[in-house]
């Protein structure tokens, strides 16, 4: 068998997804570990933190706007109420309808969660690397046309 043709290689220009996404799961594995030394996963302090708005969500609204798988979520939420820091209640014009809550006790909890994790990302933005990765992303922004874009 013959060799395959080999062309010159070129390098590819920068992927903004492919650097948001490594650099998300950077700092998502940090604050995992930093959230696992308080007994807390990633997923039950995105659900507390989503759920500190003070409004009730229902888990299709919280599976949506978080991202989760809802088997995922049903599992994080139920441990989270087996700890009394969230509650479901029903609505009164559709008791089908049922709201996840922060209880006074969750309310506590993200507190702490959240000095925890500014913590972490006063730590993370402040090393070089992370501010060379910032920097590459307001790059990769400004020749996608999306700098100052919301």
């Amino acid at each position: 068998m013959g060799r395959p043709d080999v062309t010159t290689a070129t390098a590819l220009p920068p992927s903004l997804v492919d650097r948001l996404t490594t650099l998300q799961r950077h700092a998502a594995r940090g604050l995992t570990a930093v959230l696992a030394e308080d007994g807390c996963t990633l997923d039950q302090w995105r659900v507390l933190r989503a759920l500190g708005d003070g409004e009730g969500h229902t888990m299709g609204g919280l599976a949506q706007g978080l991202q989760v798988a809802a088997p995922t979520l049903t599992r994080v939420t139920d441990t989270l109420a087996d700890a009394a820091l969230v509650y479901r209640r029903q609505t009164g014009e559709d008791r089908r309808r049922v709201l996840l809550h922060l209880s006074r006790q969750g309310r506590r909890r993200l507190d702490g969660l959240e000095a925890l994790v500014a913590a972490h990302e006063a730590a993370l933005l402040a090393s070089p690397p992370w501010a060379a990765a910032a920097a590459e992303l307001t790059g990769l922004l400004a020749q996608d046309g999306h700098a100052g874009t919301r």
